[in-house]
């Protein structure tokens, strides 16, 4: 018996592809994978940071995120399960630490979004201090994109510990999610 891990599978399904398609492969995916996924996230239709491929305007596409407690074999058949396949454009499978939890796109993304309307225009400076306070680090995921665009400099580097006043750790956390969410498209490497 192989080890179970906990992993999020993102999929970026074809804007182009009918509702029907999409909603297809994910049941077959959930048919394939049987007890292994434990949630499901559809978060919709996201325009990504910039185009994809060679086609002008090729920026849109439908995010859906499963939760899942695999091993060795559920993933060698989430890979063969997308080889051929046009309406996931692409997938990202990311290992997660058992403390990780799965999170809502909508809920992180209001939230963050109620808590920076409340925060006063600063004038000078520009440390960001949101999460040096501990209750704070539940938000940090490539989900909450409004508060990880706080974090990127206005040339696109990440923000140094110096300015943050994060402990090691939040900032090496912080580090991998905004990467992750580069990976994805959904944050710009360079302004």
């Amino acid at each position: 018996m192989y080890n179970m891990k906990n992993y999020e599978l993102v999929l970026l399904l074809n804007a182009s592809s009918q509702e029907s398609e999409r909603k297809g492969l994910i049941s077959d995916l959930e048919n394939e994978l049987k007890d292994s996924v434990i949630q499901k996230d559809d978060m919709g239709l996201i325009t990504l940071a910039h185009d994809l491929g060679e086609k002008k305007g090729n920026n849109k596409f439908y995010f859906v995120s499963l939760y899942l407690k695999a091993d060795e074999n559920n993933i060698a058949t989430i890979k063969k399960f997308f080889m051929y396949n046009k309406v996931a454009y692409r997938y990202f499978l990311f290992a997660m630490n058992k403390s990780d939890e799965m999170v809502s796109f909508e809920k992180v993304t209001a939230e963050l979004n109620k808590i920076i309307e409340g925060w006063e225009e600063k004038k000078m400076g520009n440390k960001m201090t949101f999460f040096t306070k501990a209750e704070n680090v539940k938000y940090i995921t490539w989900k909450g994109l409004p508060m990880l665009k706080k974090y990127i400099t206005r040339f696109g580097n990440i923000k140094p510990r110096k300015y943050t006043g994060n402990a090691v750790s939040v900032q090496k956390k912080l580090r991998n999610t905004i990467i992750r969410a580069r990976e994805m498209w959904l944050l710009e490497y360079i302004k």
